[in-house]
């Protein structure tokens, strides 16, 4: 029962809103506090995710692969497209493409056309189908089928051709064979059977011939089957599907289209670009966390206040470690290629614009590349027992950070996360016992009210006593 102060005069609503609102203090620091390790947590995961990119990008230099990639270089790419693996002599090359690869296909000859691809053929018998490479596959046709009917047996029979049926006028369909693969040993093979005539006819059909027109002198061949043909510095070689893959090592060619008499150059180099691109892709993957480490360890000394991760010793640790590189050497490395400064990559220069960021020197970087691209290699991925390159270095140093058992950042994360948890649960129990104090305040004010109710109540009544003499002595 609810009186709000009817009878006191008083607010109790308001009065009991106060109350509450003081004791509910203790959940705002709660809150506080958990809004706080909230920050600090998402901060360790932001941390944790450019660490992980800037192992991803480790990834690469620290494999021999990428400082063994070649690019090629044609005159004319719209002649063939020419791919080069790790490790492929550097060198220049001629290439022609003579011609190119091709199925075989036939067709009826225009007079044997069908009316309708539904149309029956009125003829029985059987022969067999195939291309050279493979076996020959028998066909039964019955006198019901259809163009589209023999289509599909010759396609279900799995014989290595092709069947359909093409509308080339008006009322008149044929069937075109194709061979599924291209090559020269991919030709079409038919063996033909004497044909069994409807009622009444005569016999001296062939099926193939005369009923189907796919063999003989009237036949359509709309294309030969062809091996293609490249001359590669001088040498000819073929492929039955325009790939050579195995004619130099490590380096793969498709041939496009015939160059006719022209001639196209074919230069396999270092692909230096790839490389550069990946080094500066490290780089800034440690710039931006470079960057991410100052944004959360940040402290404003006018206002006192620091950002999420301000005054964390890891912070600095990282921060250190990742400049140390620039400065140190690989120990057992010649002289000349044991610091990251040698190859271009530095820090930059106090009063610059760079001040404070890694920088790379592209054309420093080719230099050398092009130099001793095995000697940057071993500087950033060489992995012996004593001695390893900085990609290594630096690849197990994140990963101490990182091991999801004894990991620092993930020590971190699990502690915040239990923390969080143990200030949830104590919000809760407040909260109930908010809940329980307000239940007893307003019993208390209830109470209050009733009694102050029953006092009026009888001051009223000895009022009236008296005024009405009823409390005289007669």
């Amino acid at each position: 029962m609810r009186l709000g102060g009817l009878i006191s005069g008083a607010d109790t609503e308001t009065l009991i809103s106060a109350l509450m609102e003081l004791e509910r203090i203790r959940v705002y620091r709660q809150e506080e506090r958990q809004e706080q390790l909230q920050a600090k947590q998402k901060a360790w995961r932001d941390v944790r995710s450019a660490l992980t990119t800037i192992q991803s990008r480790l990834g690469q230099l620290r494999l021999p692969t990428l400082f063994r990639a070649r690019k090629v270089e044609l005159s004319d790419d719209s002649v063939a497209t020419v791919t080069a693996d790790a490790g492929a002599a550097q060198t220049s090359y001629t290439l022609q493409v003579v011609k190119l690869a091709q199925s075989h296909i036939i067709t009826t000859k225009s007079e044997d056309a069908y009316k309708s691809a539904d149309e029956k053929l009125g003829w029985a018998g059987t022969f067999q189908i195939g291309t050279s490479a493979g076996e020959l596959k028998t066909i039964t046709v019955e006198e019901s089928d259809t163009l589209s009917d023999l289509a599909a047996k010759i396609n279900a029979a799995d014989s290595g051709v092709l069947a359909h049926v093409v509308m080339v006028g008006d009322d008149q369909f044929r069937l075109v064979l194709s061979a599924s693969k291209s090559g020269a040993a991919h030709q079409i093979q038919l063996a033909n059977e004497v044909a069994q005539p409807p009622d009444g006819q005569p016999y001296g059909k062939e099926l193939l011939r005369d009923i189907l027109g796919l063999t003989g002198d009237g036949r359509l061949e709309i294309s030969q089957a062809q091996d293609a043909e490249i001359v590669l510095n001088g040498e000819h070689y073929y492929s039955s599907d325009n790939n050579f893959n195995n004619v130099l090592p490590g380096i793969k060619i498709t041939a496009k289209k015939p160059s006719g008499e022209d001639v196209v150059s074919m230069i396999v180099s270092s692909d230096t670009d790839k490389i550069v691109q990946a080094v500066k892709d490290w780089v800034n993957s440690l710039n931006s966390l470079q960057d991410l480490l100052k944004k959360l360890s940040a402290y404003d000394v006018e206002s006192k206040t620091g950002a999420a991760l301000a005054g964390e010793s890891l912070v600095r640790s990282i921060q250190y470690y990742i400049r140390q590189p620039f400065a140190t050497r690989i120990e057992g490395m010649p002289e000349s290629m044991n610091m990251l400064s040698q190859i271009g990559v530095t820090t930059g220069a106090y009063g610059s614009a760079d001040y404070g960021k890694i920088v790379v020197d592209e054309q420093k970087l080719k230099e050398a590349l092009q130099r001793d691209p095995e000697g940057v290699f071993r500087l950033f991925g060489l992995n012996e027992e004593t001695r390893k390159g900085f990609a290594v270095q630096m690849d197990e140093y994140i990963k101490s950070l990182l091991d999801s058992q004894s990991g620092a950042i993930e020590v971190r994360d699990k502690s915040l996360s239990v923390q969080i948890d143990r200030i949830k649960d104590t919000i809760e129990r407040i909260e109930v016992q908010l809940e329980q104090r307000e239940k007893v305040l307003r019993a208390q004010f209830t109470a209050m009210e009733q009694a102050m109710a029953r006092l009026q109540s009888q001051g009223n009544y000895f009022a009236m006593m008296i005024l009405g003499g009823g409390l005289s002595g007669s």
